[in-house]
This record gives C-alpha cells, sequence and structure tokens, in this order.
C-alpha cells in the first residue's frame, strides 16, 4: 500500500527530537503492509481507523483506504494524548 502522512503530521514531528522523528518513521515504512506490522489495532471498524504503538511513548493514528489500497497516517501524539483521544475514532 502506498503511505500517505499528513501536513500536519509533518509539521508535528519536525519539532521532535531527531532519534524520536527516526523511530516513528521507521514505523511509519512498515505501514506499507499495515496488517501484517507489528502492535498495530483496530480502533473504528467502521471508519477503517487504526493505532500503531512506537515504542512506549508515541502512537500512529493512520487510515486505511482499501478502495484506493493506501494508508493515510492523521497524527502522531504521545501514548497519553492518543488514550484522550480514542473516543473521538469510534
Amino acid at each position: 500500500m502506498i503511505v500517505h502522512i499528513e501536513k500536519g503530521v509533518i509539521k508535528t514531528l519536525s519539532k521532535y527530537p531527531e532519534k524520536i522523528r527516526v523511530q516513528i518513521f521507521r514505523h511509519i515504512q512498515k505501514l506499507a503492509d499495515p496488517y501484517s506490522a507489528p502492535d498495530v489495532e483496530c480502533l473504528s471498524p467502521k471508519k477503517h481507523i487504526w493505532r500503531m504503538h512506537v515504542g512506549r511513548s508515541y502512537t500512529i493514528i493512520f487510515l486505511i483506504r482499501k478502495e484506493s489500497d493506501a494508508v493515510f497516517v492523521l497524527e502522531v501524539p504521545t501514548i497519553e494524548q492518543a488514550h484522550k483521544r480514542y473516543g473521538r475514532y469510534y
């Protein structure tokens, strides 16, 4: 699948330390095959929203569009922020 990263995600990631950015981008690359990527969980089957933990600090929130064979990275919040936002994805 093709992986698209939202502009807001790029802007957010630019604020993170380089070591963290590299780690997050390595995980984003694994989303080319999201169903075999590690630590992936569906948040909303109806909306096709998924999440992937990056270590114990960050979470990648993404959307899978099967019809266009694409993955869209929507945001990369800290795990704490992600847990507070999970409700809006259901």
